[in-house]
């Protein structure tokens, strides 16, 4: 049987950092936040004033819009520091990413109830180890963890436009349409049948301006998706679990590949693609 490899860098970053990265839009934000934001809004989180009805579905409402927002602002794709085979980075590129992620943390922990809100203190943890110049890390999963259950409040809250992709066989992608609207996009992945068969984990990708490559060069090994698309998006299933990515779309032409099977050889690619307009 043909097999398949996710080629150089790309391999290595998708199989080192997949799991951290089941939530998060690819847009890095500048900014700074003084390290009070979270317990803010962990405290008025915590008010026992009673409102009437019409106020609490109110302020509810608002409140679930910004912890969406913030969701969607939030840069937890260009993580620094788990490409073992990159130049560790220097304390202050940590805190910088660190800085782009502090703003959002109060409004997401205020907007999303508490079950959720506990995996957003998880997230947290890690930006305030971050803020320190610490380099992130995810020994034990619990960050993939946090993200996968942030990210799949917000597809199921948020009211984005949703991809829900599903690989049911190893042959193709259901789910993917000939095209979607621009703006923010909740991404859903579930592998259904054969684990040996399963997706190892989905990228979603801008083709570049100029590059005439398809879905079909990619599923058929004719071109690697990152020689010639951008990543705005992943999602890493955990066995027959579902996994979920957040990012915004553009105009321009799209693909969705996974590769099959385990790493670091895989049995096949499969991919499909749509337009934004």
């Amino acid at each position: 049987m043909k097999t398949h490899s996710i080629a150089g860098q790309a391999r290595r970053r998708w199989m080192i950092t997949a799991g951290a990265l089941g939530l998060g839009a690819v847009v890095a934000l500048a900014g700074c936040s003084d390290s009070s934001g979270t317990a803010g809004a962990t405290e008025t989180r915590g008010a026992t004033t009673t409102p009437d009805a019409s106020t609490t579905d109110a302020s509810t409402t608002d409140a679930t819009q910004a912890a969406c927002a913030a969701q969607l602002a939030s840069n937890w794709v260009g993580i620094p520091g788990l490409d073992p085979d990159a130049p560790p980075p220097s304390a202050t590129e940590v805190q910088t990413w660190a800085a782009s992620i502090e703003p959002h943390l109060g409004p997401l922990r205020a907007g999303v109830p508490g079950d959720v809100a506990s995996q957003v203190d998880v997230l947290a943890e890690t930006v305030r180890g971050a803020a320190e110049g610490k380099p992130p890390a995810d020994p034990d999963g619990s960050m993939n963890t946090a993200l996968t259950a942030v990210n799949a409040w917000a597809h199921d809250t948020c009211g984005y436009t949703t991809l829900d992709v599903t690989n049911s066989d190893g042959s193709g992608l259901a789910g993917v349409p000939a095209s979607l609207p621009a703006g923010p996009v909740a991404l859903k992945f579930t592998n259904t049948g054969d684990p040996a068969k399963a997706g190892f984990i989905l990228l979603l990708g801008r083709v570049r301006d100029g590059e005439t490559a398809t879905a079909a060069d990619v599923q058929s090994g004719k071109t690697n998706i990152e020689a010639v698309a951008d990543i705005v998006a992943v999602a890493q299933p955990t066995g027959s679990d579902p996994a979920y990515g957040l990012t915004t779309l553009v105009a321009g032409r799209y693909i969705v590949t996974t590769p099959i099977g385990a790493p670091p050889q895989f049995s096949g690619v499969i991919a499909a693609g749509f337009e934004v307009s």
